[in-house]
């Protein structure tokens, strides 16, 4: 499979940066903590690669975590966020965001926590939205990270397994699936904890769709004979909003069961996500960048696996495609969209 670094489909001006505005529920939040030094402002580098359509509702949640320690953005804290598509672009958004002497670099998705350690050893990092920070080489041991940088890990690639489970539930008769990638995700390390699943259930996994040609990839994987898809990919995680809806379009199109790796798919029309709560993960994470603030050492910190599993289920989409949705994956939904 082709694989075209992301950053060039967006252009040199993408990346940017901005001061959020405060938070008017953060403002009323009574903090939790005050360990913080009395009459000092801290400040946060936040490198992210949310949409425009995400970032309200992320950057919501995260300074209300805060705000609960005692960390109020616009009293005395400062976020200052850039944004970023590619390992590359997030290391010359962390020079930028050290030269403004943060105190710590709040970061999320993989590529982009590479980005910022390679821009400093010294500084704090804490990440979410990572799937094995061992693996990638983010941390040297997730009970005990040394260096600079520690987070919470969102469990992706283990919950890929899951997901081919959700198939099997949903299609008892299924035989193959085909694997639906964006081309910034390392789709080889789902697979390898995808297949030996997809053995036990009698399943083949088929054609990693994964180009800026997703009609054809979408449609050689049917006239292969695929019965569902399962997205590799948390599309939202790296702010392809816009891709993610493409490809439920094409899903509906070929009347195939997507699987979706985050909830905004399904939202759209995907018809299943099994994985993390996203906003859950943010908060945590604040919780870990509190810690951080407070003086705590990122290298001692554990990394957290986030302990919050959803099941969305979009049972309109269920009756589009003529599927029938058992009972008891119904009952265990967290979010039902109808």
């Amino acid at each position: 499979m082709h694989k075209e670094p992301l950053a060039k489909r967006r252009p040199a001006n993408c990346l940017r940066r901005r001061r959020f505005l405060i938070a008017a529920g953060a403002l009323l939040a009574a903090p939790l903590a005050a360990a913080q030094q009395p009459g000092r402002s801290y400040r946060v580098g936040v490198l992210c690669s949310f949409s425009p359509q995400m970032e309200q509702e992320y950057m919501a949640v995260f300074r209300d975590q805060l705000a609960r320690h005692g960390f109020v953005d616009g009293q005395n804290l400062i976020l200052e966020a850039a944004s970023a598509w590619s390992r590359n672009q997030a290391e010359s958004a962390a020079r930028k965001l050290l030269a403004d002497k943060v105190d710590a670099i709040f970061v999320v998705t993989t590529y982009l926590t590479l980005g910022a350690q390679a821009a400093t050893q010294s500084v704090p990092i804490v990440f979410a939205w990572v799937a094995e920070p061992m693996a990638a080489g983010i941390v040297k041991d997730d009970r005990s990270p040394g260096g600079n940088t520690t987070g919470v890990t969102d469990r992706y690639f283990e919950l890929t397994a899951k997901r081919l489970e959700l198939v099997r539930e949903l299609m008892p008769e299924a035989k193959r699936v085909a694997v639906i990638s964006a081309l910034v995700d390392p789709v080889e390390a789902a697979l390898r904890l995808a297949r030996p699943t997809a053995e036990r259930l009698g399943m083949e996994l088929i054609h990693e769709v994964g180009s800026y040609h997703w009609e054809t990839g979408i449609e050689a994987a049917t006239k292969a004979g695929a019965q569902a898809l399962l997205f590799a990919t948390p599309f939202s995680a790296f702010g392809l909003r816009s891709t993610a809806q493409r490809v439920v379009q094409l899903a509906m199109k070929h009347r195939i069961p997507a699987v979706c790796a985050d909830r905004e798919p399904v939202e759209m029309g995907g018809l299943v996500s099994y994985a993390t709560s996203q906003t859950g993960d943010l908060r945590r994470a604040a919780d870990c960048l509190a810690r951080v603030l407070n003086g705590e050492p990122p290298a001692t910190l554990p990394v957290e696996q986030a302990p919050d599993v959803e099941l969305a289920l979009n049972l309109k989409t269920a009756r589009a495609i003529g599927l029938r949705v058992p009972p008891s994956i119904i009952a265990r939904a967290n979010r039902l969209i109808e």
